[in-house]
């Protein structure tokens, strides 16, 4: 727990800042990424480690999350702080490669923002030092320093580039999550009812359509009702996808039948009283 950590001012504008979970959880992260490269025994088996990544499972995650705080704050289960770490991989602050015995996670561009000016390699300036004017070296360190600041403000342009590329599942979250008005995370509960809408095959934009009309239509009783749950759209969606697909069907072909019957009961009730039916 030795060492010190680098936070990008930007952090304050992201979503992540204004939820204490996500924060609490992404510092614990840049905290425990490893600062050089090493090896770490895990079980009977060597893991190679680079800058910027750790070891960690679901267990150690929880117990390292809920370390002194009050039992209120503490999160309930380790498949919600799992669940937070994987909304970071989702957020791009980190990716996680997942075995049966640990997840290794690598903090993204942890070389960018974490990397101090004595770990950038100065040993060709220090070269030429010893051959050229101080003013040629400066020139040299500047560059280098200039050459970091395009790598970061392209790799910015790049976050701000849209993706397009975003699973079903988190197109739905993402428009669930926006029309919600509040929040950055969904429930397992949540995250299930929309696994069962994916598994309905129901086309994606109808999906993104309806939940927008579902929440343009509902009417909340008071200020504090809203829908708070995946679960009341499930419904309205799966509505409305019936609905779409049992279409009435044309009774028109059934008309002949009925008139063919009404005529033969009053062919019947005429003959039955001696009424003369039909012309001639």
């Amino acid at each position: 727990m030795r060492g010190w950590i680098k936070l990008h001012r930007k952090l304050r504008g992201n979503p992540v800042f204004n939820n204490p979970n996500l924060l609490r959880l992404w510092l614990i992260c840049l905290t425990e990424a490893s600062h050089k490269s090493r090896q770490q025994m895990i079980g009977n088996q060597v893991v190679e480690l680079e800058p910027g990544q750790f070891v960690t499972g679901r267990f150690d995650l929880f117990d390292m999350f809920n370390d002194g705080l009050t039992k209120s704050d503490k999160a309930k289960s380790e498949r919600t702080v799992y669940r937070w770490l994987e909304k970071l991989e989702e957020m791009n602050f980190l990716s996680i490669k997942k075995t049966t015995k640990y997840s290794l996670v690598t903090i993204n561009k942890w070389a960018l923002y974490q990397q101090d000016d004595k770990s950038i390699d100065h040993s060709s300036d220090h070269q030429m030092s010893n051959e050229c004017p101080t003013n040629d070296h400066q020139m040299s360190t500047n560059k280098n320093v200039k050459n970091l600041r395009i790598k970061e403000y392209k790799e910015e342009e790049e976050e701000r580039s849209p993706v397009g590329n975003d699973s079903p599942f988190q197109q739905i979250e993402d428009k669930y999550l926006s029309r919600r008005g509040g929040g950055l995370m969904i429930t397992p509960n949540d995250a299930q009812a929309i696994e069962r809408i994916i598994q309905e095959q129901i086309p994606l934009e109808d999906v993104l359509v309806w939940i927008d009309e579902i929440f343009d239509q509902y009417r909340p009783r008071h200020r504090a009702d809203g829908i708070k749950s995946f679960s009341y759209l499930e419904k309205g969606i799966l509505d409305r996808w019936h609905a779409k697909n049992n279409q009435p069907s044309n009774i028109s072909e059934f008309k002949p039948k009925r008139q063919q019957d009404n005529l033969s009961v009053l062919e019947a009730y005429a003959k039955e009283n001696g009424i003369k039916f039909g012309g001639g």
